[in-house]
């Protein structure tokens, strides 16, 4: 069942759903809760001319990556601009937790109106286990044929829709991604 924005409120108050910072009342809709764009972004670096990369997909890991992504800075106005057909890592302002007793999971999903303008926010992985604890990587592509600008800490980026989990997860939560502090999904 997906909850609503009095079930999303309700859960709040009662911590077994933590957002940090605290959503403002914008940021809530009949059945999500949008998450702001944060103020860490790479993209990954182009290689060096003659040379190819090859990423193994049955053994990556992508915190092993780190040589190969640089930052984004924004420019002069506090904008980050997405030039089309680039690509970008970001996180969300907020960190989210789905404590494994709440019984809750989430979807990352893009909103319509960026998604009408060619922004794919949350590439092939919107599911966010109960368990879950850290900020939202998201995988960001401009698809469209114009450069789209976001500002760091402000723009609504995506939305959250949370659902009830049939039972209490025996758990643990298992993925490379728990706790994750930057982009690369590496912890402290």
């Amino acid at each position: 069942m997906i909850l609503s924005d009095a079930d999303i409120r309700k859960a709040l108050g009662e911590g077994t759903l933590k957002v940090s910072p605290p959503p403002p009342s914008e940021n809530f809709s009949t059945s999500a809760l949008d998450l702001r764009i944060g103020k860490e972004f790479k993209r990954w670096k182009d290689a060096p001319t003659g040379m190819a990369i090859t990423v193994n997909l049955s053994h990556v890991s992508i915190p092993e990556y780190g040589d190969y992504v640089e930052d984004v800075k924004p420019d002069q106005d506090g904008l980050v601009a997405i030039p089309k057909d680039s690509f970008l890592l970001a996180k969300t302002l907020e960190t989210v937790e789905l404590p494994l007793t709440s019984r809750l999971a989430a979807r990352v999903e893009g909103r319509s109106s960026f998604a009408r303008l060619g922004l794919a926010v949350h590439i092939t992985a919107p599911t966010v286990h109960a368990g879950f604890e850290g900020p939202i990587v998201l995988e960001i592509k401009n698809l469209g044929p114009f450069t789209l600008t976001l500002e760091p800490g402000q723009t609504r980026i995506c939305q959250m829709i949370f659902e009830t989990v049939s039972s209490e997860p025996e758990g643990p939560l298992r993925t490379d991604f728990q706790h994750q502090k930057d982009v690369l999904g590496r912890s402290p």
